[in-house]
């Protein structure tokens, strides 16, 4: 905060600078008072300073720019909304801050291509060990402490959205996304950063990266705003991303509890994998019945869509899952069997029934 203290002070012409938290000294024996006394703009502007400083040191916000962008702007809308104050005056000391703040910006960019040129490059290949293009627009230079770091521009998205979407056993617990090479947290200047360069390159953004953006990269904030769809994408990813062995029994226990689909018989033989992926859609509403924010209204669809659903998955074919033989015959002789698995089906988004809303329950 001092650099943006200096570039204030320097633009209204202020030689010997001062701060909010330096000891008071008094004026020398010359009876010179220039530097301690000020007049007009120079006045509003220490005021500003201090206003700044004391509402950066008592603001409860954990990330450092977000506590000084605060202070700043609450401070100087303090002064533009004195009603003692002329209005030109106060477009003087509104000019003074955008200068201030270009100026401010200008000696971080320059800085940041400081540290490009003087850092060390360490890694400098993606995690499939791929070199990259340090020009190309789908590199994404992480700059941390003395070293730089080269990432894929989807790769370091699926870290983030990885880490937003830490949800184990379905109970929200998002966690801050890292570096993968050192397990430092990305900062929030690296989070605007990456973020803004998905979207230059015109990439979709990914929802948790975009509503933790919308937070401000606030975690707790983060979670209490978006749980039910973190929670929503936990489950999506689980059922329709994990292996076929992982789900089967879930899938069969699920048409256990239907009185339909109870009635069917799987044979213990029948291709799980085909199975598994004709079951998926199902087993998400199952899923969201059984795991989702409870008395909401999505459970309570789901309940009813998956109940349906799979009512009208039997009555399409009663005997799906069973084996039957077929005996092959030459000469009246049976010379081979044949086992053939009924597959007949039709898929979840081919089942149209219309949607029951109960108008009892809200979302979260």
């Amino acid at each position: 905060m001092k650099t943006f203290f200096n570039i204030l002070q320097s633009l209204i012409g202020i030689e010997k600078k001062g701060y909010p938290d330096d000891p008071f000294v008094l004026p020398d024996n010359t009876g010179n008072t220039e530097n301690y006394v000020y007049y007009g703009d120079k006045y509003h502007i220490k005021i500003l300073i201090n206003i700044i400083y004391y509402k950066a040191k008592d603001s409860k916000k954990e990330n450092i720019l977000s506590k000084n962008a605060f202070a700043k702007f609450t401070s100087l809308n303090s002064i533009l909304e004195n009603t003692f104050l002329k209005n030109e005056f106060k477009e003087q000391i509104l000019d003074i801050f955008q200068k201030s703040q270009k100026h401010y910006f200008a000696f971080s960019r320059l800085a940041h291509i400081y540290r490009l040129k003087k850092n060390k490059y360490v890694v400098t290949e993606d995690l499939m060990m791929n070199p990259l293009n340090i020009n190309h627009n789908l590199t994404f230079i992480l700059v941390e402490k003395k070293y730089n770091f080269l990432f894929n521009i989807n790769e370091i998205i699926n870290i983030i959205e990885t880490a937003l979407g830490n949800s184990p056993n379905f109970f929200c617990e998002p966690l801050l996304p890292s570096n993968p090479y050192n397990n430092c947290m990305f900062s929030n200047a690296t989070l605007y950063n990456i973020y803004f360069q998905i979207k230059n390159i015109q990439r979709v953004i990914p929802l948790l990266f975009h509503l933790f953006f919308l937070e401000n990269f606030n975690k707790h904030t983060f979670i209490d705003q978006y749980e039910p769809i973190i929670r929503e994408l936990a489950i999506k990813k689980y059922v329709f991303n994990s292996h076929h062995t992982v789900l089967y029994s879930s899938i069969i226990s699920m048409l256990r509890q239907n009185e339909y689909t109870k009635q069917l018989t799987i044979d213990k033989d029948f291709p799980k994998d085909l199975f598994v992926d004709i079951f998926r859609p199902f087993l998400f509403h199952a899923y969201i019945s059984n795991y989702y924010i409870q008395d909401s209204s999505k459970v309570y669809n789901s309940t009813n869509l998956l109940y349906t659903k799979l009512k009208n998955f039997y009555q399409f074919n009663p005997f799906f899952g069973r084996k039957t033989i077929k005996c092959i015959t030459q000469n009246t002789k049976n010379i081979k069997k044949e086992y053939i698995f009924n597959t007949k089906y039709i898929s979840f988004n081919d089942i149209c029934i219309t949607p029951i809303v109960n108008t009892n329950y809200t979302d979260y």
